[in-house]
């Protein structure tokens, strides 16, 4: 018995001292990871800063790599994307997929927030800014959003930081569209805006406090862009990166604009239209502008259109009539006919929309956005998420509509089109035509 209890009290030693042992071993081993500033593993995943170019283009070999090791970021250092979006979820808008990988899509917001002056401090009072102030907008929606793209362009060139005042033109074209405030969660909607667009949003009071302002107008704000080409891949790529944050969050119905109204649905429309196949309707969208609420503006419209037509060598009037041709033209060849045709409008002249009805080849498939669901934001998403978009290069919602669509990575978007020696209508100039600030101008 007593042999017994020895054995079972030295067994009972050897376990406390194996234990011993493997807490000692254990704390050691813990200790030198301090002490070598030793990262611990952990699931979530780094990454590498990209070397930026010289000339703004993302290089092709700068997806980053995961870290492993010492490698890894101080948390201060990482790059603001890897901190806070770690598994990139395919862009979708109003249930239809974008055609750009996630992976493409995280490459690109890390390259350009690793780029934005306020990833590591707060803006100070004599940081240079280039102000956004004021409350009368310049143009329609289509120039309101190109301008606010353009401030961003504008500050990223001249080394400063967008700072837009809270009550001024810009936040409620924006908001009305995209980036409702939820809950009324004013703060973190502010936080969000900051840290996405890389801005500073202000009050009237605190603009004073600032030393070192930039102001324009809203129309020179939309005029900026200068006529060169050079560097143009960098500009698209930026100009890009921007919209999708944007289309990333479309409103949907609920919340508030910037001014504490209810917003709209940018879906209505496709829901009305298509129900249940909203995700997988093949579909086209035409987007008829014809600049006819006043002489002037008519007369302008089409100068303008004529204008882009010697630079890019599209037809002067071709996108403006929209003849049932011209759009049999398009969609015939692609086998489009035989699937749905939406017609978004400004409603100013219904003449278009009269002789694709009297097509018969077109007027079975045509379809027009019903009163209850049809406003400007509807219009919007129900043409980017289209298979097929024919539209006006003279028109700057056109021109958001087929930037957004380069941005979602889709092609089959038709701005610029002429009629070959053969009268073949054919494109005479490809999707990035829309950016280029030598036809475009201020429209790029």
């Amino acid at each position: 018995m007593k042999m017994m209890t020895g054995r079972k009290l030295g067994s009972v030693a050897a376990l406390v001292l194996v234990g011993i042992l493997c807490q000692i071993f254990f704390f050691k081993r813990l200790l030198q990871g301090y002490a070598n500033d030793e990262p611990t593993q952990q699931t979530q995943i780094y990454y590498k800063k990209s070397p930026p170019s010289g000339n703004g283009v993302i290089p092709d070999d700068s997806l980053q790599q995961p870290i492993t090791n010492n490698e890894l970021f101080d948390p201060l250092e990482r790059p603001m994307a890897a901190r806070d979006i770690f598994t990139m979820t395919p862009l979708e808008v109003c249930g239809r997929m974008g055609a750009i990988s996630p992976q493409k899509e995280q490459q690109i917001i890390n390259y350009f927030t690793n780029q934005c002056p306020l990833r590591h401090k707060q803006i100070a009072f004599d940081d240079p800014i280039f102000l956004i102030e004021g409350q009368d907008p310049y143009g329609r929606t289509g120039n309101k959003l190109l301008g606010f793209l353009h401030a961003l362009e504008k500050a990223r060139k001249t080394g400063r930081v967008v700072a837009i005042v809270i009550d001024s033109w810009a936040l409620p074209v924006l908001t009305n569209f995209f980036f409702a405030i939820k809950e009324r969660d004013f703060e973190g909607w502010q936080e969000q805006m900051e840290k996405i667009f890389c801005i500073k949003l202000l009050t009237s009071e605190e603009v004073p406090k600032y030393t070192d302002v930039v102001r324009k107008d809203a129309k020179d704000i939309f005029m900026y862009t200068g006529e060169s080409d050079d560097g143009i891949e960098g500009y698209i790529e930026f100009q890009t990166y921007h919209i999708r944050n944007l289309l990333r969050h479309y409103n949907d119905g609920e919340g508030l604009n910037s001014q504490k109204k209810p917003v709209r649905n940018m879906c209505i429309s496709l829901d009305e239209i298509f129900g249940h196949d909203t995700r997988t309707q093949v579909y086209s969208v035409i987007h008829s502008r014809s600049f006819n609420s006043r002489p002037l503006e008519r007369k302008a419209g089409m100068d303008q259109l004529k204008r882009i037509a010697l630079k890019s060598g599209c037809d002067p009037v071709a996108a403006l009539e929209m003849s049932p041709e011209y759009v049999k033209a398009i969609l015939k060849p692609i086998g489009m006919l035989q699937h749905p045709i939406v017609l978004i409008t400004d409603g100013q002249d219904l003449s278009v929309a009269e002789r694709l009805l009297n097509d018969p080849e077109i007027s079975p498939n045509l379809r027009l956005v019903p009163n209850r669901a049809k406003w400007v934001g509807s219009d919007i998403t129900l043409a980017i998420m289209s298979n097929v978009f024919i539209g006006n290069p003279a028109s700057t919602f056109s021109g958001f509509i087929a930037k957004s669509r380069l941005a979602l990575g889709f092609d089959n978007t038709f701005m610029f089109r002429a009629q070959n020696e053969k009268g073949q209508w054919v494109n005479v100039c490809d999707d990035r035509c829309i950016f280029s600030k030598r036809i475009m101008k201020s429209m790029a």
